[in-house]
């Protein structure tokens, strides 16, 4: 079954951040993306970056029908198949609330993927390199069409 990205939930906006190909100089490199939608029509940015021998995945999705439920984001994310975590390694994940780059409340989660060579998950959504020529970092407009909120009669 087809799923429609739903206009009631806003893509989560990352159009402001920087991208770091190279390390900065706190170390944090950027190694992928990946944008998607859920299973209720909720969009999704998943990131994957990596600072000090850790590695990471922050998804991002909007907090409409979950405000305040940091454990509802948590197990979201698990249930929608985002990202599996390895047994025992639950401590693993959180989440928090995050204003984005449209100022939409989005729910970061924030994964510890591996830590020098320990790994933490088992999968997670296939992950795109950063474009290093100049083309767009995401699949969607993060710019909201307001007749897409109007529904059809057909």
């Amino acid at each position: 079954m087809a799923i429609a990205l739903q206009p009631k939930y806003p893509i989560p906006d990352r159009s402001k951040q920087k991208v770091n190909l190279v390390k900065d100089e706190d170390g944090v490199l950027d190694i992928g993306w990946c944008d998607g939608v859920m299973s209720d029509g909720r969009p999704f940015r998943a990131e994957m970056w990596a600072q000090d021998g850790v590695s990471a995945l922050t998804i991002f999705f909007s907090t409409v029908g979950l405000d305040q439920a940091d454990e509802a984001a948590v197990q979201l994310a698990l249930s929608e198949r985002l990202v599996t975590m390895r047994p025992g390694a639950e401590d693993r994940i959180s989440a928090k609330v995050w204003t984005d780059d449209a100022g939409h409340s989005v729910w970061s989660v924030n994964v510890v993927v591996g830590y020098d060579d320990e790994e933490f998950t088992t999968g997670s959504v296939p992950l795109f390199p950063f474009s290093r020529t100049g083309e767009p970092n995401t699949l969607f407009n993060p710019v909201p069409i307001t007749v897409a909120h109007q529904r059809s009669k057909t």
